[in-house]
């Protein structure tokens, strides 16, 4: 069972069950059903009883990536560092439902004083300490399959990098998330050794339709994927086909369950060359078939 099922249960006991109907996310509390859904951009989780009473909760979750953590057997973790079980998060609802807006924090009174895990440390300044990222961030996918295909297509210049989906946030700052973690494997040698400085606090992205991910814009708007692909400052040789090829291995389920990303350039000395002359691409991908991020990067000079 995997959480893009249209319908399925992944958690039940004597006062809850929780999981998607026809694709809708639902949890039945003492009797009570509550649907839920999610803002697509802000980080908001609604909650609907059967009245059409409807409650916000700020800074919190996309219930279907929560469905399909737990059917996983994963854990998610909140914003403000607690880690939870499935019974955690129906507790969490039940309680929120009882108000009409409330914070995440607020939220999780519902477990009294249960101690939490702290959350992690907002970095403050461009200058991360190089020791901070000596290895790879923990949800980097070294061993993804995607890598075996584009070897095969040494002349490439776009950088990619899998990433996981750690749960902690949704929409753009997940995004900000997986790049970090990008950032953390591909902007440094393996033995430790700095090549670029960066500073993800400092790069604005905004969503982008999927379908513009696979066309060329042709100079307008910049340097996109495709031609970054196909057409570097130095010709490859690759064409339409090896390019179909190498996406279909980045994205093996098909495209429908894609979320694009398109950020600004000017928060690393990776783009540096790229943004004198040839063009700078930051993309990131959610994939929700696959619950991981692909990172999507190119900067090319003469």
């Amino acid at each position: 069972m995997n959480g893009n099922d249209k319908s399925m249960t992944v958690y039940k006991d004597e006062k809850y069950t929780l999981g998607t109907e026809d694709g809708i996310a639902y949890l039945i509390a003492n009797g009570r059903r509550l649907t839920l859904s999610c803002h697509p951009y802000e980080p908001c989780l609604y909650i609907k009883d059967e009245t059409g009473n409807l409650t916000v909760v700020h800074n919190a979750f996309d219930p279907s990536a929560v469905i399909s953590a737990f059917a996983d057997g994963l854990t998610v973790t909140s914003i403000t560092g607690y880690r939870y079980s499935p019974g955690d998060f129906c507790r969490m609802v039940e309680y929120a439902a009882k108000t009409y807006d409330i914070g995440i924090d607020d939220a999780e009174k519902a477990f009294g004083e249960r101690s939490k895990r702290p959350a992690p440390e907002k970095k403050k300044d461009v200058k991360y300490k190089e020791e901070e990222f000596v290895k790879p961030g923990k949800d980097v996918c070294p061993d993804d399959p995607f890598y075996d295909v584009i070897a095969e297509y040494p002349d490439c210049v776009v950088d990619y990098c899998i990433v996981r989906n750690d749960h902690v946030d949704t929409g753009l700052n997940a995004h900000r998330t997986a790049l970090l973690q990008a950032s953390r494997k591909l902007f440094f040698e393996e033995d430790g050794e700095l090549i670029w400085h960066f500073d993800v606090d400092k790069a604005n992205g905004e969503p982008i339709e999927t379908s513009a991910l696979f066309t060329s814009e042709n100079g307008k708007g910049g340097l996109d994927y495709k031609t970054a692909f196909l057409h570097p400052p130095y010709e490859n040789g690759y064409g339409a086909a090896d390019f179909d090829r190498v996406n279909k291995a980045l994205f093996p389920n098909g495209t429908g369950e894609l979320e694009v990303y398109k950020w600004t350039a000017d928060w690393s000395e990776y783009f540096d060359d790229g943004r004198e002359w040839w063009g700078a691409l930051c993309l990131t991908v959610y994939d929700g078939s696959l619950d991981r991020y692909a990172v999507i990067l190119a900067s090319a000079t003469d």
